[in-house]
């Protein structure tokens, strides 16, 4: 049971932050915090790293940010979580760098053609697709531009491939990895409109939606499993921790070649998983969860 609390509209709340000074405030607050402790300045000192002339100034923006971004204590100021979570958006670069890294080949090759796999990021979003002419794309995330940025090719691949394991885990449990809200599920029919249809690599896409924020994504019923228990196992009765691999990688995950869909109503599908000669047979319901899982010579 929650109890209703006064909000702050959403323009009310960008607004607030409109405003050089104010950034200042919060990044000199940020700046002076160890990680998971957010440190408590006292008035001068915070305006004296923050470099703001005008004590009058510097206490009418400060007035401002408290309250929904900075709390006042005994001892001076600190960052809300709210504040945390703008200093964090501000040091990743979310809304402001701009990197970019050209394609590069992967050891993977495509699920579709054979042709070795590439992997780029651009526009904030990480891609690994094909890299001859079949046009499969296998994964396609968000990722932070300073998540990526002066990391050589290996991290960038171990960074992506956490996040998107990450993500992906999250909403197969029903949470929404951006804001926590419930998620609902749902394997969507052959003939429902979606984006980029003609990717090869995908044929059963399971659309997720948050109740909350309204955030949505598309996966594949492979890339679901990759976590669960019973694939986590298995891979380890082969000396093999799943979780670093790279999902890409993947023939379950990154492609429906695996995929079967066995009945429409309700809804059931099998994923067959590979390792060593041996196959772990998933039974997925309309959730989609896992509701049986058996070996197979």
């Amino acid at each position: 049971m929650t109890e209703d609390t006064e909000t702050l509209r959403p323009d009310d709340a960008f607004t607030l932050l409109a405003d050089r000074t104010r950034i200042k405030i919060i990044r000199a607050l940020g700046d002076a915090s160890t990680p998971g402790v957010p440190e408590t300045l006292p008035f001068s000192e915070l305006r004296r790293r923050a470099d703001i002339s005008g004590s009058g100034r510097f206490n009418y923006h400060l007035g401002k940010l408290v309250g929904q971004f900075v709390e006042e204590t005994e001892d001076g100021y600190r960052l809300s979580y709210p504040g945390v979570r703008v200093y964090q958006a501000i040091k990743a670069g979310t809304f402001t760098d701009r990197v970019r890294i050209d394609p590069f080949e992967l050891d993977a090759v495509c699920h579709v053609c054979g042709a070795p796999q590439e992997a780029a990021y651009d526009d904030s979003m990480f891609r690994v697709r094909c890299g001859g002419d079949c046009g499969a794309v296998f994964y396609k995330y968000f990722c932070p531009p300073s998540s990526l940025a002066d990391r050589e090719r290996e991290g960038v691949l171990r960074a992506a491939n956490e996040r998107i394991q990450r993500e992906i885990a999250s909403m197969a449990k029903g949470v929404c990895p951006w804001c926590c809200g419930r998620m609902t599920a749902r394997v969507l029919p052959p003939d429902a409109e979606m984006p980029h249809r003609d990717n090869p690599a995908i044929e059963h896409r399971v659309l997720h939606a948050c109740d909350t924020c309204d955030g949505a994504i598309y996966t594949r019923l492979g890339g679901l499993v990759v976590t669960h228990p019973a694939v986590v196992s298995f891979f380890h009765d082969h000396a093999v921790d799943v979780t670093r691999r790279h999902i890409w990688s993947l023939p379950f995950a990154a492609s429906d070649e695996r995929t079967t869909i066995t009945d429409r109503d309700p809804l059931h599908a099998t994923v067959r998983v590979g390792c060593e000669g041996e196959t772990l047979r998933l039974r997925l319901d309309e959730e989609p969860s896992v509701i049986e899982a058996t070996r197979v010579d």
